[in-house]
């Protein structure tokens, strides 16, 4: 639990942002939390869900929270950073700035401190604003997602000791270098679509096989979750992929025969292919 009550507030409130709250919201921290959503119907929707107040706008945001989370889509970014920093401009002399964290995808801390210096007055004379860029999944709407996080210098240890407590409410966090955040985001921000597309054929090869649509499901899902946890087990934490393979694969059997399947439609290369499209979509090279 967090030592003394944390302000969070969000601006914006789609899915990445909802699993985030959610986690905070029911994790035993001492957290209050704020949300802006331009739409009308989604802040509603939210309010209604998870229990959190929203406020009418970005500045009331920036003014009222210890941490502000920037949850819009990318290309949304600069004008909420300018909002807020006309909101910074108009901050008493000493009063502290908001802790600032993005997790839109392929904004670069760079950027933000850039259109920060660009829109705030004497912006040497104030104190060095904290940013952080954090690349989050989906899974966080259940708490099972996995986060990514890098810092600007201003940011310090404890800073940083406080907003992984704070994701940690819904997500497993690894702490990383930016220069790693494309692949982050091809691989685990992108991810959870490539394993429901496992799962949607599994299924599909089940139905047509002739079994009722929920029993193919619930035999799909329970044996991805299984494996999952295999992989994730103490026990097995210095077994090889391979040779947790081939623990499931007798010699002429039936997995060996779909193994064979797999291998002749080159699955780890289309894996591989998928991943790296995706990490060349995120540096913006395709």
């Amino acid at each position: 639990m967090l030592a003394k009550e944390r302000i969070v507030g969000f601006i914006g409130a789609g899915n990445m942002a909802y699993g985030l709250i959610k986690g905070m919201r029911d994790s035993e921290s001492n957290i209050k939390i704020l949300f802006y959503d331009p739409d009308d119907e989604r802040t509603e929707f939210v309010k209604n869900n998870l229990r959190v107040n929203a406020l009418s706008s970005i500045g009331e945001i920036v003014e009222n929270c210890d941490t502000v989370f920037i949850a819009v889509k990318p290309y949304s970014v600069e004008s909420v950073l300018e909002v807020s920093a006309q909101t910074l401009n108009n901050f008493i002399k000493g009063k502290k700035p908001p802790v600032f964290v993005s997790i839109a995808g392929g904004i670069k801390i760079d950027f933000i401190e850039r259109i920060f210096d660009k829109m705030l007055k004497d912006p040497k004379q104030r104190p060095p604003l904290k940013i952080f860029r954090v690349m989050p999944n989906i899974n966080s709407l259940v708490g099972k997602g996995m986060s990514v996080i890098c810092h600007n210098v201003s940011a310090s240890e404890e800073d940083a000791c406080l907003i992984v407590k704070l994701i940690e409410t819904s997500s497993k966090v690894v702490m990383a270098d930016e220069k790693y955040f494309d692949a982050v985001t091809a691989l685990s921000g992108s991810g959870p679509a490539y394993i429901f597309l496992i799962a949607e054929g599994l299924i599909e090869a089940g139905v047509k096989l002739g079994l009722p649509k929920e029993i193919a499901k619930t035999l799909s899902v329970q044996t991805i979750l299984g494996s999952a946890e295999i992989l994730n087990s103490s026990e097995f934490s210095k077994t090889s992929t391979k040779e947790l393979k081939d623990m499931v694969t007798s010699s002429g059997g039936t997995t060996a025969y779909g193994l064979a399947k797999l291998e002749e439609g080159r699955i780890k290369y289309v894996i591989d292919s998928a991943v790296d499209a995706a990490y060349l979509r995120a540096k913006g090279l395709i």
